[in-house]
């Protein structure tokens, strides 16, 4: 439609130009006669086609502007949708921002929590190898001191035997310088013999003595409970 109201424009404006360029001419020249049926078909048409098109043009126009409002329509509403989704979206990165920013001090103190667990750990197991060098050092010290210890105690039996045979051989002595003074008591009453000391007693295996066994005496009890040599 444009096209045609272009035509309709050049045609009546053509016609308008053919008019004036006629009454110059007819200034000069009287007889010169306007063609009326061509110059009013010419002007009458282009004014028609200018109409026409004009017309098509403003309804084309008109549609477009009311398509173009919808659009406006649309896309305020759209824009309104996206400004609404926007917003929630804002709102939505503070509360991920506040998340965020609870979650860094969170993290912050876990961290702290690790550094200060990784040093505990390390001053335990500090403690720890300090505490295995000090055991091993007890144990090879346990074991020298039993050794020590079995060493001194056979060195203690082997001083008890000694004591043992020279307190019986002093015994034996002891009863062969006194055999006469106590052979006739010892016949007399057999029941009244004893042991001169523990050392005898144990020298003859027979410690402890309880009252009423041969060898015992009081003054081998010396608690009186009845058992000498205890």
């Amino acid at each position: 439609m444009l096209a045609i109201t272009v035509v309709g424009i050049v045609i009546f404006f053509s016609a308008l130009i053919y008019m004036a360029y006629h009454l110059v001419r007819r200034s000069k020249n009287k007889k010169r006669v306007l063609p009326i049926k061509t110059f009013s078909t010419a002007l009458i048409g282009g004014l028609v086609l200018f109409i026409v098109g004009a017309v098509y043009i403003v309804t084309d126009s008109k549609a477009d502007l009311e398509k173009a409002h919808q659009e406006k329509i649309e896309l305020t509403a759209k824009n309104d949708e996206l400004n609404s989704l926007y917003k929630e979206l804002e709102e939505e990165n503070v509360k991920l921002l506040a998340d965020n920013k609870s979650m860094n001090e969170e993290n912050d103190k876990l961290t702290s929590k690790i550094a200060s667990s990784d040093t505990l750990s390390k001053e335990l197991k500090d403690k720890q190898t300090i505490h295995d060098a000090k055991s091993k050092e007890y144990e090879n010290e346990i074991t020298d001191l039993k050794a020590q210890n079995t060493t001194l105690t056979d060195e203690v039996t082997n001083l008890k035997d000694q004591v043992a045979s020279s307190n019986s051989v002093s015994t034996l002595s002891s009863s062969d310088s006194d055999a006469e003074d106590s052979f006739d008591e010892n016949v007399s009453d057999s029941s009244q013999s004893y042991y001169q000391n523990c050392t005898a007693a144990r020298a003859a295996g027979t410690a402890p003595v309880y009252s009423g066994d041969p060898g015992y005496g009081p003054h081998l009890d010396r608690d009186g409970d009845g058992v000498g040599c205890e």
